[in-house]
This record gives structure tokens, sequence and C-alpha cells, in this order.
């Protein structure tokens, strides 16, 4: 419940800055032609996780979303970064066969990757693919489980408003694909998929 309070908060603060910077997202345009790149996006959405196909299990809810780039700009209005990215689902539903109840606990995704962000000026629209590795991870009644690492895709397209000289502020769309191995001894792989809204700050 702690890092699910800390997903609101951070979309709090994404959306009281987009609030209180409104008189100026309209400051001068320009593109986006060298430098140092962060990004910061944080929202909420849903996503899900399967094991096996057919499907013996599977984990569903509501989730806060982040996602965290680090990198430079390359050539004009073009980035590369390594990307930092995660979704949580606080007491997912649990589906086993024809049941299903709600799990008192956190379900995580969590991963590293490389990423790239492509802009479309003057609009300053963005598209941005990250791929990377990742495990999920199970938090229940004081017990940890966690998967092998697998494969973690995530593409996402946002609108930005530059604020000053050097921030820009907005709002992102992303969709999320995820597949890794429940474990060493159990060859029977966890794959879903996640979408989401998510504010944005990127510095550059």
């Amino acid at each position: 419940m702690k890092k699910n309070l800390f997903c609101k908060k951070l979309l709090l603060v994404s959306f009281i800055m987009l609030t209180v910077s409104s008189k100026k997202v309209f400051a001068g345009e320009r593109d986006h032609e060298g430098g140092f790149f962060l990004r910061i996006l944080a929202g909420s959405g849903y996503a899900q996780t399967e094991l096996g196909d057919p499907a013996t299990m599977k984990y569903f809810g509501p989730c806060g979303g982040f996602n965290f780039a680090i990198g430079g700009v390359v050539s004009k209005n073009f980035s590369v970064h390594a990307s930092l990215l995660s979704w949580l689902i606080a007491g997912p539903a649990v589906e086993t066969g024809e049941s299903s109840t709600d799990l008192n606990g956190d379900l995580t995704l969590s991963a590293v990757g490389i990423g790239m962000t492509y802009y479309i000026m003057p609009i300053n629209i963005y598209f941005s693919p990250s791929v990377g590795v990742g495990r999920l991870i199970l938090e229940s009644g004081g017990v940890t489980g966690d998967t092998e690492r697998g494969p973690v895709i995530d593409l996402t397209m946002g609108k930005e408003w530059w604020v000053g000289g050097s921030w820009g502020l907005g709002v992102a769309g992303m969709v999320g694909y995820h597949s890794v191995r429940e474990s060493e001894e159990i060859d029977v792989d966890w794959r879903g998929y996640s979408i989401g809204i998510r504010f944005s700050a990127t510095l550059n």
C-alpha cells in the first residue's frame, strides 16, 4: 500500500505542475538540439499477467506506473537514453480457473533498459520506445517472491509544452508488454501487458 500511495503522490505532483504552469505552456517553441536529456513520467492505468498458455493463473487490476529516462540528445530532436520502467498493482485480483479473489499484497513489474525518443516539431509530439529486462515481484503476508528476468517493452507517445527555456510538461499514453520465466526449475512464462496515461516532465 505504501508503494501505491507513492504512485498517487507522483500523479498529484505532476498534475499540480501542469496546473501551476498553465499560463506559461505557450512559451516559445524550440527544437531539441542537443545536450542532457531527462524525462519523468508518472500516472495510472491497468495491468495484467498470465501464467502459461492456456493460462492457469492470472493477476490483474488498476496500477500506478513510472518511467524514468536519462541520456542525451544525439541529433536534432532525437535522443537515446537509459530507461527505468515500473508498474504496481495494489491488491490485485487473482483468477485461477473459474474462481477469482482479491490478494492482500502488491504485484510489481520492475525493469531496466535502453530507449529512444523522437520529437515531431514544432508541435512537440514525441514517440518513445524502450526495450529492457525485468521481473515480477509479489509481496503478500510478509512473504516476497519473484520471477526470473525476461524481456520488457514499453511504447510511449506524448505531447509536451515548453515551460521556460529548458522544461517541457505534458501528458502521454503508453502500452507495455512483458514475458518472464517463472523460475529456473519451472519452464513456464508469465506474459502480460499494461496500458496507461501518464503526466510527463522533461528537462533538455
